[in-house]
């Protein structure tokens, strides 16, 4: 399949996908439906205290309620949506509300930030970049005792938490739920700059090709990367503000010390804001130079096809002078009549090349673009 066929069966599959939820108006609230085509839920649990730590993969429910009573932090890596009755049991088990599990299947959501009773639920997307932008969603539920992350696919997002997590002594290994919870969330936002970082370099290739390229993949490239921004945009967008409300109205899962650490995230899903508004600004200068940068190589060409005709009108005179059907025109019966009429017109046409040129209006264009390079 050619790489327009891949776009666009990928934003058939997200237009999808997006209003997925809403096959089902008449459902009651809570009602958990799974995404079709989605993984079994594959369970990682990490069961911690600041000097011990216990793994275990490919765990069941039934583990996560033994290791809760043992720890003073579970962490629970769910990976999958595939399952309904084992997302019931995992919520009834740990007390999450019905609303936050259907949320959590019904995929994409908006990002945010949800207070409830007995837990805290937070909602965004994890991107990652290949020539083509992927958005995976990623719930959070933090209550007593216990941290719930659940995935749809797998990922590298959260390896740097488990590596602090293996350290003794460590801040991460000392702290409570809530900066768990932090360093999750905080890990998922760092995971969007490296995505920036490749976005900038396909803004920069872009900047390099618009002026020599006008053909319709660098169109449609232009087109899919302002795509790809405008929708990291609407995720960052509520995201930054779920953060900054939580910082003004901080539950009481958060402590006061975790939420110094929030701000660092508030601090960075700003400065995703400004980059992508960066970006936002650059794809317009780069949709603009484009049409620009056509329309003066069509008024160039216009401008070649009519000096070539301005040219040409006044041999056609001389032609047409000599070609008419007279019997006493003086030239006819000159030896170097012929001679003559192909010197008049080599020297009109050179005079006219030269008045041109003089004027600015040929031969302007390589002097223009060797000055350009030598600048």
């Amino acid at each position: 399949m050619s790489k327009k066929g891949k776009n666009g069966a990928r934003r058939h599959a997200l237009q999808r996908r997006r209003f997925d939820h809403t096959l089902h108006p008449h459902t009651r609230p809570g009602t958990i439906i799974v995404p079709p085509e989605s993984l079994p839920p594959l369970l990682q649990i990490t069961a911690y205290g600041p000097d011990v730590i216990v793994e275990k993969r490919n765990a069941t429910a039934a583990q996560i309620r033994e290791l809760r009573g043992k720890y003073p932090v579970v962490w629970i890596d769910a990976i999958g949506l595939g399952d309904a009755r084992l997302i019931e049991e995992i919520g009834e088990m740990l007390g999450l509300h019905r609303l936050s599990l259907e949320d959590m299947v019904n995929v994409p959501q908006r990002s945010k930030v949800e207070d409830y009773p007995h837990h805290l639920f937070a909602v965004t997307q994890i991107p990652t970049y290949n020539g083509d932008l992927s958005l995976e969603q990623v719930s959070f539920f933090a209550g007593k005792g216990f941290v719930l992350s659940w995935r749809e696919h797998a990922g590298h997002s959260f390896d740097i938490v488990r590596k602090r997590l293996q350290v003794t002594g460590g801040t991460t290994r000392s702290a409570s739920v809530d900066y768990l919870l932090y360093a999750l969330i905080d890990a998922v936002i760092d995971s969007y700059f490296p995505v920036l970082e490749q976005l900038g370099e396909v803004f920069d290739d872009l900047d390099d090709r618009v002026e020599a390229d006008s053909s319709p993949a660098c169109i449609a490239q232009m087109r899919e990367i302002r795509h790809d921004t405008r929708q990291l945009r609407r995720i960052i967008w509520p995201l930054r503000d779920a953060i900054d409300d939580l910082i003004r109205s901080p539950p009481e899962h958060i402590t006061q010390e975790t939420l110094i650490h929030f701000r660092d995230c508030h601090d960075h899903t700003v400065q995703i804001m400004d980059t992508l508004e960066n970006y936002r600004d650059a794809g317009s200068d780069l949709r603009d130079y484009y049409a620009t940068s056509i329309s003066n190589r069509m008024n160039e060409t216009i401008k070649v096809l009519t000096i070539i005709s301005t040219i040409f009108m006044p041999l056609s005179f001389i032609a047409g002078v000599y070609g008419m059907n007279f019997q006493m025109m003086p030239e006819l019966g000159w030896k170097y009549g012929y001679p003559f009429a192909l010197s008049l017109m080599g020297i009109v046409a050179a005079m006219q090349l030269w008045f041109f040129r003089r004027r600015g209006w040929i031969g302007r264009g390589k002097q223009h673009d060797k000055e350009a390079k030598t600048e």
